[in-house]
């Protein structure tokens, strides 16, 4: 079938609907399936059937024997409803050539690059703006600052976002550069095949010799892997020696990657180490807003702000939430409420926690980077004693503990607790970052009135 007879939904649902999919398999560990899926050619969506184009028969039966079940799978959950997958076969040019057990190394010089995710498109705040701003630094002059660049932080909070904005400007800066974007499961997965197949000068030669941008994602699963290390360790030394830019993400430091060999943990802190923090109320709004302009639709704020207080920590989490929003919009035509978006949206919000003493230290020990038992502890160090004041100061509000009881709940007498009360009563009339952190804690427990 010629490309030009192909009808292919274009909306920004379906489109999306695919990005969300493909994300979601990389986060749950299947970044070499979609890597794989990635020469798919989304064509439409009804009545419960995805259509999906392929390239040619040989690889639409591969497609059928190896990711059908999980195709259907993902798909179902993401619709929270039946989804199944049918393929068509259309001429088109896919993203990478298919990569069989049996087929050539891929090109390391046709990187798999989201044009969706560029700098214009990232939601910069309080929470990551370093790593975003040294992102763009390293995008513009390739090697010359923060070499190597290592961003850290939960899932879904943008580190890919970031990457793949900096190889889609280095490219249109310089469409001739060699940017290798992948992966470390995709580098170890290359590694293997070359060893197997005798063509290790070929990997070589590509990994090292014909890079200029090596951007590698989730280098955490490297951790244990001792050859790939191996094999990584020198590909690094090679393009750090020649001032050819690197650029690595991981859901964590380097010096908490279990397994990982400590000549990379070394190397990895030579540049610049940063890290991602949670979106706060405000950024979770404006990325929802942001979100929904690029997609063509106007996202009432009552409706922003209620997905806002709901999803709280994963950005891929509240475009997701967006996706399906808009998904039944579009075939009901029901107006967009927060009453229509608590209904749609119902089995995908997380489960508020019973409020209580213990879930208020849970929570605000995890907004300040700390452990419970560290804010139950004797420790005057000065941002943990502050958390502990903050910690008593929503228990005291928004519980019915008595000062002794919240005493014995954070190993202090009651007089302790009533003077942590009263300086955080204090303060925060002064103190705006202190009013933005009760704010968006407050949000976070679900407290009535967080905004």
């Amino acid at each position: 079938m010629p490309l030009s007879s192909v009808l292919v939904e274009n909306e920004p649902p379906l489109q999306a609907l695919w990005q969300s999919l493909l994300g979601n398999l990389k986060a749950e560990g299947h970044a070499y399936a979609a890597s794989q899926l990635t020469q798919l050619l989304p064509l439409s969506s009804a009545s419960g059937v995805v259509r999906l184009g392929v390239a040619d028969r040989f690889f639409r039966d591969w497609i059928d024997d190896h990711y059908r079940p999980l195709l259907e799978k993902s798909l179902s959950e993401l619709l929270a409803a039946p989804c199944k997958v049918e393929f068509e076969i259309v001429e088109f040019q896919p993203l990478v050539a298919p990569n069989f057990p049996t087929a050539p190394l891929k090109d390391a010089h046709t990187p798999k690059l989201n044009a969706r995710f560029s700098f214009e498109t990232y939601v910069v705040a309080d929470s990551n703006q370093l790593p975003a701003a040294a992102a763009a630094a390293v995008a513009d002059e390739p090697g010359r600052y923060y070499n190597p660049l290592f961003i850290y932080g939960g899932t879904g909070l943008g580190k890919t976002h970031l990457l793949h904005a900096i190889g889609n400007r280095v490219l249109e800066g310089n469409p001739a550069a060699r940017v290798v974007y992948l992966s470390s499961e995709e580098f170890t997965n290359r590694f293997i095949e070359s060893v197997r197949d005798h063509r290790m000068t070929e990997f070589r030669r590509k990994f090292r010799e014909e890079c200029d941008l090596l951007l590698i994602d989730d280098i955490q699963f490297l951790g244990k892997k001792q050859e790939t290390q191996n094999e990584f360790f020198y590909t690094f030394n090679a393009l750090h020696q020649v001032s050819k830019a690197i650029v690595l993400t991981s859901d964590t430091a380097p010096s908490e990657i279990p397994g990982l060999e400590e000549r990379l943990r070394s190397r990895f802190t030579m540049g610049l180490i940063t890290d991602v923090q949670e979106p706060n109320f405000e950024m979770r709004v404006a990325i929802l807003k942001k979100k929904a302009d690029a997609d063509g639709f106007e996202l009432p704020d009552k409706v922003s702000h209620f997905i806002a207080r709901h999803v709280l920590r994963n950005v891929r989490e509240l475009e997701g939430a967006l996706i399906k929003l808009y998904a039944v919009h579009s075939l009901t035509r029901q107006p967009l409420t927060e009453e229509f978006a608590a209904q749609v949206l119902k089995d995908i919000l997380p489960a508020r926690e019973q409020l209580d003493v213990e879930g208020i230290q849970r929570e605000v020990s995890r907004f300040f980077k700390l452990n419970v038992d560290e804010l139950r502890s004797a420790s005057r160090v000065k941002h943990i004693a502050h958390a502990r004041q903050v910690a008593m100061y929503l228990c005291r509000a928004h519980t019915r503990a008595s000062l002794p009881e919240l005493g014995q709940k954070f190993n202090k007498d009651h007089s302790t607790v009533l003077a942590s009360v009263r300086k955080i009563e204090l303060i925060q009339e002064k103190d705006e970052a202190l009013r933005k952190d009760l704010t968006e804690l407050k949000t976070r427990l679900g407290l009535d009135g967080a905004h």
